[in-house]
């Protein structure tokens, strides 16, 4: 199959145009990844998609996945999908997605809310975690 995602337009930020090692392709400073961290690179919009996540997460007796990313209507909104469909408990925190406007965003996170996940403040999702 070619790959078509990420050709609908040729712009700097264009998925095609972002380069390993360059600064569009690091991982946010705030995040804290270790080496053992699973990483691949994602060919489609869900982070499911002919990937080694669900196998992951099921090896590891996943039952919830906290689902963030820089497309809110795009991958966030793919994976999140995709995550229910799975099975988990899919969790987006509010702050850890952004949209090329903030209408697709949060007209993305009702709609994801409403259908798919349980869409809470990031402080929520942190407290919620420390707990377990």
């Amino acid at each position: 199959m070619p790959a078509v995602w990420g050709t609908r337009t040729d712009t700097e930020d264009s998925l095609q145009n972002i380069k390993y090692d360059s600064e569009r392709h690091a991982y946010d400073p705030r995040c804290d990844v270790h080496e053992d961290d699973l990483q691949y690179t994602k060919r489609m919009p869900s982070s499911f998609f002919e990937s080694p996540l669900a196998s992951y997460l099921t090896f590891h007796k996943v039952d919830t996945v906290v689902v963030t990313g820089g497309s809110t209507s795009g991958c966030v909104r793919a994976t999140a999908v995709d995550s229910l469909s799975y099975g988990y408990r899919t969790i987006v925190p509010v702050e850890t997605c952004a949209d090329k406007h903030e209408s697709y965003h949060f007209a993305n996170l009702t709609d994801l809310q409403l259908k798919y996940a349980d869409v809470e403040p990031v402080q929520a999702v942190i407290d919620w975690l420390e707990a377990r």
